[in-house]
C-alpha cells in the first residue's frame, strides 16, 4: 500500500528554528536596550520571565506583560517608544533568518502534485506555527497545521486590549492567518503523547502503513510513529546546531521552551529509539515515499 499522507515536523525539521529565533530574540533585546537604557541582563532576564511562563520565545506580547512595562505603566507611549522598535527589530531578523531548508518547497510542490497529503503537527502555539509557514510560502503545499493552543491578547485593568491598533485590525482582517487550516490540539496532546498523531489518522481515515512521520527528535517525533505502527524517518539533518549557538540560545530561552521547539538538543550523547531511515535533508522525503 502507498502512502498517502506525510505528518512533518516544522521546527528543525521544515527549517532552523535556532538559527531563526536566537538572532530575532537578540535583536529584539538589542531595541529593548536602546530604548530604555536598561542593562542587558535585566532585559533578557524579564523577557525570559515572560518567555517561559508561555513556554514560548515567539509569545509577541512579551513586553507589556514583562516587569518593565510595571516601570512605564502607561501603554501608548510604552507602546510606540519600546515595542514598536522591538517588533521591527525582531521581525526584520526574522525575514532574514527565517527561510525553509534547501528543498524543503519543492519537495512539498512535487508532494502535493504527486496527491499525496503533508501535514504539519508541531508542539508550537499555534499563532507563530502559522505566521511561519505563511511567511515562507509553505501553506500553500500544506493541507493542514496541528498545533498547541493559540495565545489571546493581553489586556489591562480596564479590559482594553494592550495591543497597537494596527495589530488589532490585522487580526480582524485575518491577515495573520495561513492559506491552510490551522487546528488547536489540547494542552495535554503535546508530543510525545501520541493523541495528536491519532487524531490525524482518524481525520484522514488512514491506517498507520499509510502514513509516514517525519521530525528531528527521535523521543517525540520517532517514537509516536512508531508506537502507532507508521513509517518513520529522522530528519538528522535538524539536529545539527552549532555550540555558539547553543550557548546563545541558553542565554535567551528555558529549557521548557528548548525541549518545545528543539528536543534533540538534550537528546545528543544519550540511548535513544533507532530510526527505521535517516535523512540528510528532506528532499529524501520524496523517494522514501516513493520507495515505500
Amino acid at each position: 500500500m502507498a502512502i498517502r499522507l506525510v505528518v512533518t515536523d516544522m521546527d528543525n525539521t521544515l527549517y532552523s528554528w535556532i538559527d531563526y529565533i536566537v538572532p530575532a530574540v537578540e535583536a529584539m533585546v538589542d531595541a529593548v536596550q536602546l530604548a530604555t537604557g536598561f542593562p542587558r541582563i535585566k532585559v533578557v532576564q524579564s523577557l525570559k520571565a515572560v518567555y517561559g511562563k508561555y513556554e514560548s520565545n515567539e509569545y509577541p506580547f512579551a513586553l507589556q506583560e514583562s516587569s518593565l512595562f510595571a516601570e512605564f505603566p502607561e501603554f501608548g507611549s510604552f507602546d510606540k517608544l519600546i515595542i514598536e522598535p522591538a517588533r521591527m527589530a525582531f521581525s526584520e531578523a526574522r525575514r532574514k533568518y527565517l527561510k525553509p531548508y534547501k528543498g524543503v518547497a519543492d519537495t512539498l510542490a512535487a508532494l502535493k502534485e504527486e496527491r499525496v497529503l503533508v501535514v504539519a503537527l508541531t508542539d508550537a502555539p499555534r499563532n507563530p506555527a502559522e505566521q511561519r509557514v505563511k511567511r515562507m510560502g509553505l501553506d500553500a503545499w500544506l493541507a493542514a497545521i496541528y498545533t498547541m493552543p493559540g495565545f489571546t491578547f493581553p489586556a489591562g485593568p480596564d479590559g482594553a486590549a494592550l495591543v497597537a491598533p494596527d495589530i488589532l485590525q490585522k487580526q480582524e482582517k485575518g491577515e495573520y492567518r495561513a492559506a491552510c487550516p490551522a487546528i488547536e490540539l489540547p494542552r495535554e496532546w503535546e508530543k510525545p503523547n501520541p493523541a495528536g498523531l491519532k487524531k490525524i489518522l482518524t481525520t484522514y481515515g488512514l491506517q498507520p502503513f499509510e502514513v509516514l512521520v517525519v521530525g528531528d527528535s527521535l523521543k517525540k517525533d520517532i517514537a509516536i510513529a512508531q508506537e502507532l505502527g507508521c513509517h518513520d524517518a529522522w530528519a538528522e539533518y535538524g539536529t545539527y546546531v552549532s555550540l555558539e549557538y547553543r550557548e546563545r540560545l541558553d542565554i535567551i530561552s528555558s529549557p521548557a521552551i528548548t525541549r518545545r521547539h528543539a528536543n534533540h538538543v538534550f537528546e545528543q550523547g544519550a540511548q535513544q529509539l533507532a530510526p527505521t531511515h535517516t535523512l540528510s535533508n528532506f528532499g529524501q522525503v520524496l523517494g522514501l515515499v516513493e520507495k515505500l
